[in-house]
């Protein structure tokens, strides 16, 4: 009997799961990812939806992970199979549809006559999210030293060289 009180008196004593890893995106969140993605694409004439996939939400969680074992690093998996955008922002301070937003705002620098971004511009981002032949996204996010770190990876993926996104 002592022995069954004592452990459980550890496990009281065990601070409560802080859930440092914590990836998975709410369902609102999904629900707005999805939206400003599908809105983004049907602003340029890509009719076809983007649908959620847990899959490619798995392969972001992993990565967003591995970024905070690495100080919070800030690069993109090497070797990636998929499409990869990332965004780092104060804890809190900036919800999903933002993130998508921020991604689409480089719009602005891309030429589509030209298949070009603005010299010292980055569009890829932008050109992930309208990528005609992608079908799949899913995303995760883990807060490191203050900052959420955003995932979202593609199936199939974009930004092949020469060729347009639509």
């Amino acid at each position: 009997m002592k022995i069954a009180l004592y452990f459980l008196s550890l496990i009281w004593l065990l601070p409560p799961n802080t859930s440092e890893d914590q990836t998975a995106l709410t369902e609102d969140e999904i629900k707005a990812v999805l939206e400003r993605h599908n809105y983004w694409r049907a602003d340029v004439g890509v009719t076809e939806k983007l649908e959620w996939s847990d899959e490619m939400a798995e392969l972001a969680a992993d990565w967003a992970k591995k970024l905070k074992r690495k100080n919070c690093g800030w690069e993109h998996r090497p070797n990636n199979k998929y499409g990869e955008n990332l965004f780092k922002g104060t804890a809190g301070a900036f919800d999903a549809a933002y993130v998508v937003d921020a991604w689409a705002g480089e719009k602005a620098d891309y030429n589509y006559n030209r298949n070009k971004c603005k010299p010292g511009k980055m569009c890829g981002h932008y050109t992930q999210i309208v990528w005609q032949t992608t079908k799949k996204v899913g995303c995760a996010k883990i807060e490191c030293d203050g900052m959420d770190i955003w995932v979202c990876n593609y199936d199939p993926p974009g930004n092949w060289v020469g060729e347009k996104p639509y």
